[in-house]
């Protein structure tokens, strides 16, 4: 693997995977460390948006436990497309679809979806 120069930039794939593993480790820091400051988050169902850095680290924080395995990527220009599965153990399995808009090295967006697989 090639070690990245203070000077290179992350592809928006990097930067997704940089937050997911974030997310899988609860890591706060490391998942905020490729948004913007203005970073928008659009939980399951759209209605509830969350704002900025420290928005994100709280739901970092807050999110639960649960086993995150993704098994396709798209990416489109800036906008990458996570799918895989979201599951908890011996309670429920979701099939789930994360969304990553960019610009730069920064993502702006994110919003993901959940649909049942059991």
């Amino acid at each position: 693997m090639r070690r990245r120069r203070e000077n290179d930039s992350v592809t928006p794939l990097e930067a997704a995977k940089t937050f997911m593993a974030g997310l899988e480790a609860g890591d706060a820091d490391k998942a905020a460390s490729v948004c913007s400051d203005d970073v928008t988050v659009v939980l399951p169902g759209g209605e509830t948006e969350l704002q900025g850095k420290d928005a994100t680290k709280r739901l970092i924080r807050m999110a639960p436990p649960f086993i995150r395995r993704v098994r396709e990527e798209d990416v489109q220009g800036n906008t990458v497309i996570l799918r895989g599965l979201t599951r908890s153990p011996g309670h429920f399995a979701n099939f789930t679809t994360w969304t990553f808009e960019t610009e730069g090295d920064r993502i702006v967006h994110v919003s993901f979806a959940w649909r049942p697989a059991n």
